[in-house]
């Protein structure tokens, strides 16, 4: 089954935003999380925010 790369590119980039979005949820609900924890959340969902846009960018290629 070959889907195209913007496929992949839109699953990366809304995985990436709900990531942070339910980060955002839980710290508004008051669940603390350690600093080390939530900084690395935000990298991780902005690394998949940017392949997707990478992904949408080489796909249109």
């Amino acid at each position: 089954m070959n889907l195209p790369d913007w496929v992949y590119a839109f699953a990366s980039v809304l995985a990436g935003v709900a990531l942070l979005f339910l980060t955002w949820k839980k710290r508004q609900q008051g669940m603390r999380e350690d600093r080390y924890v939530l900084f690395g959340k935000i990298v991780i969902a902005l690394f998949m925010i940017a392949f997707g846009a990478l992904l949408f960018k080489v796909g249109k290629a």
